[in-house]
């Protein structure tokens, strides 16, 4: 075990902040702060794609996600299917095919180059998930004499 915070939030169960952080103590419990969060899951990134181990489950999820993709429109881009992504994120300790750790490295470091063709694609898928199987709108939320309730849109 390190010293430091075991930051699982990010669903990598191995990274350890060391600073960069606050905790708080609140009546809710212990509270943690990350700063800059997003420079943080880019430099976990950019040690994830430059490592020398293949990619598992856990990493896949982590770079789909900072790729803002479903696993719908990651299959389309690896020539997979959603399943195979379904099933590689489900065994997070599982390597996954060489082919599709390839493919996923490159389509992230392009990315995150800001590649207008890979930018434009990932966009473009992104926004097609949305519409398939992106929220109707906003679900408002009350509170009435102490309890939540769902209000009419």
């Amino acid at each position: 075990m390190m010293d430091g915070f075991h930051y699982t939030q990010c669903g990598l169960d191995y990274i350890w902040l060391l600073n960069g952080y606050t905790v708080e103590e609140t009546r809710w419990g212990r509270a943690v702060s990350v700063q800059d969060a997003d420079g943080l899951h880019q430099a976990i990134g950019r040690a994830i794609v430059g490592g020398g181990q293949r990619l598992r489950g856990q990493e896949v999820r982590f770079l789909r996600a900072r790729l803002k993709l479903s696993q719908d429109g990651l299959a389309v881009l690896l020539g997979s299917t959603r399943g195979s992504v379904a099933r590689w994120e489900a065994e997070p300790d599982k390597a996954i095919p060489g082919t599709a750790d390839h493919g996923l490295r490159m389509l992230y470091v392009l990315k995150m180059q800001e590649h207008p063709l890979i930018c434009q694609i990932t966009d473009l898928l992104a926004e097609l998930d949305e519409r398939t199987h992106g929220s109707a709108g906003p679900v408002p939320f009350r509170q009435n004499d102490g309890a939540w309730l769902r209000q009419a849109a």
